[in-house]
């Protein structure tokens, strides 16, 4: 039988986890039928070497030669696929195999297009768990996505649905959030299902102060590419507003329009023209924008 689901691995730098992680994949593949493509993403370490070693019928094994980002990683796997479903897991070994086959029940009875892993805060620390609610709040509150986990690693996807919809989405870290918000962008249906979190046995997950520099850069490319005017929009219309308030006493004691009033009535005006301008790019974007995807060969650097 044709396989349904193929398993889609971002790797970098997991030299130590591999020899423990993959075996378990394969046998699982073999087992249920999948398939799996693990992506090295350009790794400093001998994961590729590693990798190599697991190269199968089951498990195909593709190579930046260059470090792309997490996005670019994912987006080389489910290019390669061709399966009805797709999941991505972390190669760090901390995701259960056994959740890929409760989450695909879910997707053929629910008719789903996307299936998000939902972590419920485990295997993460204080302070990731903290940027990852502002930016779940935060789209909660302006995009209307019903969603807690928007950056879960594990996610399950009609095939053709998110070989379409890649395209729009950028290839560092923010690709977990911005392919939830695509989805919902474009009306098709997501559900989530609870997920298990298992201790990372080899390696550490880095957080420093570069979790919140990506926490403000992905909240920001949220608002660029999926609201722009209601944001900025929003924020000129407080400014005017902020500005007639304050300059209509000095109007009506016959003192001109003060410098104050004038900035905030300017600054107010040039968001709101930002915002308009912005919507109109980002719907040309999502309308005509159709890069073209490079062929990428089993264990060659692409």
């Amino acid at each position: 039988m044709k396989p349904v689901l193929t398993i889609v691995i971002p790797c970098y730098n997991e030299e130590e986890n591999i020899p423990k992680v993959v075996p378990a994949i394969q046998q699982h593949c073999a087992e249920n039928n999948f398939r799996c493509i693990i992506v090295n993403d350009g790794s400093k370490d001998n994961s590729l070497t590693e990798l190599n070693k697991f190269s199968s019928e089951q498990i195909e094994i593709c190579n930046h030669s260059k470090n792309r980002g997490y996005g670019a990683a994912i987006k080389t796997g489910i290019r390669r696929c061709n399966t009805r479903f797709v999941v991505t897991i972390d190669s760090d070994g901390q995701h259960s195999l056994d959740d890929v086959n409760t989450m695909l029940g879910k997707m053929l009875e629910t008719n789903a297009d996307m299936c998000v892993g939902n972590r419920n805060s485990m295997g993460s620390t204080p302070i990731r768990n903290f940027a990852k609610s502002i930016i779940v709040r935060f789209s909660k509150m302006f995009i209307k996505v019903n969603i807690n986990d928007l950056n879960s690693g594990m996610k399950m996807y009609k095939t053709d649905v998110v070989k379409y919809l890649i395209k729009f989405a950028p290839n560092g870290m923010p690709f977990s959030d911005v392919i939830v918000l695509l989805f919902h962008q474009f009306r098709f249906k997501i559900i989530e299902e609870p997920i298990t979190i298992k201790d990372r046995e080899f390696g550490t997950s880095t957080i420093n102060y570069k979790t919140a520099i990506q926490t403000v850069y992905e909240i920001m490319y949220i608002i660029i590419h999926f609201m722009p005017f209601r944001f900025f929009g929003t924020i000129g219309a407080i400014s005017v507003l902020f500005g007639i308030i304050w300059g209509a006493p000095f109007v009506y004691k016959g003192l001109g329009v003060t410098a104050g009033t004038a900035l905030c009535v300017l600054s107010g005006l040039i968001f709101i023209g930002f915002g308009i301008l912005l919507e109109v790019l980002i719907k040309l974007q999502f309308e005509n924008y159709s890069p073209e995807i490079p062929e990428v060969h089993s264990g060659q650097p692409v």
